[in-house]
């Protein structure tokens, strides 16, 4: 084994082992040379273009205006149609309204940037809303489930589809353990400018009516009586309760997950403002 070189008591000696260094001392500067960099290049200065952009998911029954939602945060134009197929588009919001803008200040020049994102739209027929569902993971930053106000008919269909995304939310969040993030829900509640559209909340409110709506969900599994092709035991199917055994959205905090309502429509700027004041809280 080679002995480590004698330390130089002077500039001559130092300048001798600089110009005939051992064969140790070459090797630790090669090594340097070709560590540092990397070092430097993985953990203390990361390539930007080695982070993804964070992700929300859009989901919800059909002709909700999910898709018309997701355009018109789109960074670029893009046409508004009805797919089977999902639909993520590059989006911005105002710097402005994300959570960090609380603590700079108006002169920032960052403010007058925008904050990029992506949004997932998703198909909402019946048959593609398991494939939907399965899109939300850790990596998630949030979840849009957007209704039509203007429906009278009943709410069963659109309170089974959130039953089903708010009870895959609570087992993800569940396999967090101490370790889990809030996880942020936004009901957005679409066509609001319509004469027959139901307000958010409310004596009769759209969420007062999903709640009932779920809660009689909830019940029917936890009593076993679930749809044909399920395999999931009674208690995985139940969502958390409060202390009277009653479903509230309130309830799902114990797991994390906050859940708001906010009306809206996609006439003028629409859902820019709201939508977007919620989007940059979860930035």
């Amino acid at each position: 084994m080679a002995s480590l070189p004698a330390f130089p008591t002077d500039a001559r000696e130092l300048l001798m082992m600089i110009l005939n260094p051992s064969p140790l001392v070459a090797i630790t500067i090669a090594l340097c040379i070709f560590t540092i960099p990397i070092f430097l290049h993985l953990f203390i200065f990361p390539s930007s273009s080695s982070s993804t952009l964070p992700t929300f998911l859009l989901l919800g029954p059909s002709s909700s205006g999910k898709t018309t939602i997701t355009t018109s945060f789109a960074s670029s134009p893009s046409e508004t149609r009805t797919s089977q197929a999902a639909l993520c588009l590059e989006c911005d919001i105002p710097a402005s309204l994300t959570k960090s803008s609380g603590f700079r200040s108006s002169n920032d020049p960052s403010m007058r940037g925008v904050a990029k994102f992506y949004l997932q739209d998703t198909p909402g027929h019946g048959k593609l809303r398991n494939k939907a569902i399965e899109m939300i993971n850790k990596d998630t930053r949030g979840v849009v489930f957007v209704v039509d106000s203007g429906v009278q008919e009943e709410w069963t269909d659109a309170a089974e589809y959130l039953h089903d995304v708010l009870l895959k939310i609570q087992k993800l969040q569940d396999t967090q353990g101490n370790k889990r993030e809030e996880f942020n829900v936004l009901v957005a509640c679409n066509k609001s400018d319509l004469f027959t559209a139901k307000p958010a909340q409310g004596k009769e409110g759209i969420k007062q009516t999903l709640e009932r709506e779920i809660a009689v969900v909830s019940a029917t599994r936890r009593r076993g009586i679930v749809g044909a092709g399920e395999e999931e035991s009674d208690e995985d199917q139940c969502l958390a309760t409060d202390e009277d055994g009653k479903f509230k959205f309130e309830s799902l905090q114990e797991f994390g997950i906050q859940v708001v309502f906010k009306s809206g429509s996609t006439i003028g700027d629409g859902w820019r403002q709201s939508m977007g004041e919620w989007l940059g809280e979860s930035l």
